[in-house]
């Protein structure tokens, strides 16, 4: 999808509805009743992953983070470096019923944006956290920063992230896509987390946390 992507269907997922939208009517054309019905289903849901809904982001307060995908907190860990500074792991596990669409966490400049490509293996398998397709985006704003990094999982769609280094950026715009996977935001010594696991978070809207 394009970062300006307001179109009610995210224009990455047009290749895959008009697909089935092909396979329906070729069924419907030749009068296979249990299959179009099947591949009606079908088309509805492709719709239904690709749906691109605005959100409300003018309630959230100064220095505030929000979810950069929608989903379902699986996990929140401390982390310690070598010098004693703590910061916070939060993953995020994203479903093929939530919004694909992905959004930025807080008004910054994009430092770094590293897209691998890989697998989309189960996040049972044992080989998906090494092998599977990731996205890296570093969001900074003088000392604060946001690492986010994306891992896809059985999705026929790959990661789309159109971010550009260097790049200005506003808390809830739209930056890309994922359909299924688990997302990883990484927040800074100091700041303060206000999620707790089981917690569902929609993109641009979910206050995840706060710089102090």
């Amino acid at each position: 999808m394009r970062v300006d992507d307001t179109f009610i269907i995210a224009k990455d997922g047009i290749r895959c509805i008009s697909a089935t939208a092909f396979v329906t009517l070729f069924f419907l054309i030749i009068d296979a009743e249990v299959l179009t019905f099947l591949s009606t289903i079908l088309f509805l849901f492709t719709v239904w992953i690709y749906r691109n809904p605005e959100r409300v982001i003018g309630q959230q307060q100064d220095k505030s983070i929000v979810s950069v995908c929608d989903g379902t907190v699986k996990s929140i860990e401390t982390l310690e470096d070598e010098e004693g500074s703590t910061s916070y792991k939060v993953v995020i596990k994203n479903h093929f019923y939530d919004t694909s669409i992905l959004r930025v966490p807080f008004n910054s400049t994009v430092q770094e944006i590293k897209t691998v490509s890989g697998a989309r293996l189960s996040s049972a398998s044992t080989l998906a956290e090494r092998l599977n397709e990731k996205s890296l985006s570093i969001f900074v704003s003088g000392s604060e920063q946001v690492i986010v990094m994306h891992t896809l999982q059985l999705a026929s769609v790959g990661i789309k992230n159109r971010l550009i280094e260097k790049q200005n950026v506003v808390q809830g715009a739209r930056y890309g896509l994922m359909v299924k996977g688990e997302t990883i935001m990484i927040l800074p010594p100091e700041s303060r987390v206000a999620l707790k696991v089981g917690h569902k978070v929609r993109a641009g809207e979910t206050l995840v946390g706060y710089f102090s």
